[in-house]
C-alpha cells in the first residue's frame, strides 16, 4: 500500500470511533506507519489505535501548541479562547464532564463566527432568514472542496486537506447534530450536540467521557486547521515556522498542562470527589475510613492556607 492507501485505511477504521487521523505537524509518514502498526498489531495495554488517537489529542504539548498555533490565531475562536482555555485545564486535572459540556457550544460559536465573516461567500441561513447550521456546514464543504481544489501546486497537501474536510462533513451530517430519533444507538448516541446538551446523555459512562473529550477536541482541531489553511501565510507562520522553544506563553501553557495532568494521577481534590460521590464501583469508591482521612487532610490544608493568607495580609498592611 502507498502512504495514502494506509492513511484511508487508518480512517476508515477511525471513522467508526469518529475520529480521524489528527491534523498535526508530527503527522508525517513514518507516524502513519506506525498508526498502522497500532491498527494491525493492537496493544491491549496501550489500547491499540484508538489509544494511540486519544494519547495524541489530549497530549499537554499538543494541547498548548493547538490554543497557541491553531485557535489564537483564528479569529472564528477568539470569542471561544476563555471557553477553551478553561475547558483544557479541566481536561489536565481529569474534570472531564466540564471540559466536554463547555466545548460542545464552542463548535457552533466558532462555525457562527465564520459564518458571519463569511457571509457574503458563503450562504448560512434558511427560507426564514436565521442562521441554520445545516445550511452553513454544507455550503461550507462547498467552499472548502472549491479552495482545496485550487491548490493544483501542491497535490499532497490538497489530499490532506481533502480527508479533513470529509471528516467535517461526517460529523456535521451524520454524527454532531442528528436529532435525536436519528441518533438512538452506536456511536451516534455517544457524541451527539442534541443529547448532552438537552438531556446531559452519556457523562456517566467514564469510557464514553474520555472518548468524547478526545472527539471534541479534535474536531475543533479539524475546524482550527481548515479554517487556517484559507491564509497560507497565516497557516505556513504557525505550523511550519512555530517557534515553541523560544514562545513563552506556550511553554507556560505546555508545563501548567503537564503538571495538573501529573497531579491528576493522585488524589486530588477532582479524584477525591470523583472517588467519594460520583462512581459507582465498589471497587474504587472511598470507603468511610478513607473519607475521614482525607477530611482531616484537608482541614490541615485549610488551617496552613488560612494562615499563610493572614500572615501574607499582615506583611501587606505593614508596608
Amino acid at each position: 500500500m502507498n502512504l495514502w492507501e494506509v492513511y484511508d485505511k487508518i480512517d476508515g477504521y477511525l471513522n467508526q470511533k469518529l475520529l480521524t487521523i489528527p491534523p498535526y505537524p508530527c503527522v508525517s509518514g513514518s507516524k502513519v506507519q506506525e498508526l498502522l502498526d497500532c491498527l494491525e498489531n493492537p496493544d491491549p495495554a496501550w489500547g491499540g489505535l484508538d489509544g494511540e488517537i486519544l494519547r495524541m489529542v489530549i497530549h499537554p504539548w499538543q494541547r498548548a501548541y493547538q490554543v497557541e498555533y491553531k485557535y489564537r490565531p483564528s479569529k472564528i475562536f477568539t470569542g471561544s479562547m476563555k471557553v477553551i482555555e478553561s475547558a483544557t485545564y479541566d481536561l489536565m486535572i481529569g474534570n472531564y464532564v466540564c471540559s466536554y459540556l463547555s466545548l460542545v457550544p464552542v463548535v457552533e460559536a466558532v462555525l457562527r463566527q465564520w459564518a458571519t465573516e463569511k457571509s457574503d461567500e458563503i450562504e448560512s441561513s434558511n427560507k426564514n432568514g436565521d442562521f441554520k447550521i445545516s445550511v452553513f456546514s454544507k455550503n461550507l464543504v462547498s467552499y472548502l472542496e472549491e479552495k482545496n481544489e485550487q491548490r493544483k501546486s501542491n497535490p499532497k497537501f490538497q489530499k490532506w486537506v481533502s480527508n479533513q474536510i470529509k471528516y467535517f462533513e461526517f460529523m456535521m451530517d451524520k454524527v454532531f447534530y442528528l436529532r435525536f430519533k436519528d441518533s438512538e444507538e452506536g456511536v451516534q448516541r455517544e457524541f451527539n450536540r442534541n443529547r448532552v446538551l438537552h438531556l446531559l446523555d452519556n457523562i456517566e459512562d467514564t469510557r464514553v467521557l474520555r472518548d468524547n473529550n478526545t472527539r471534541i477536541f479534535l474536531l475543533l482541531d479539524i475546524i482550527a486547521e481548515l479554517y487556517l489553511c484559507l491564509d497560507d501565510n497565516l497557516y505556513v507562520k504557525n505550523t511550519f515556522y512555530a517557534d515553541c522553544e523560544d514562545n513563552i506563553d506556550f511553554n507556560l501553557r505546555w508545563k501548567t498542562y503537564l503538571k495538573n495532568e501529573l497531579e491528576s494521577i493522585g488524589f486530588t481534590d477532582m479524584n477525591i470527589i470523583r472517588f467519594a460521590f460520583l462512581t459507582k464501583d465498589e471497587k474504587v469508591c472511598l470507603s468511610e475510613e478513607k473519607k475521614k482521612k482525607f477530611i482531616e487532610q484537608q482541614e490541615l490544608r485549610i488551617r496552613l492556607l488560612e494562615s499563610r493568607n493572614f500572615n501574607g495580609e499582615s506583611k501587606h498592611d505593614e508596608k
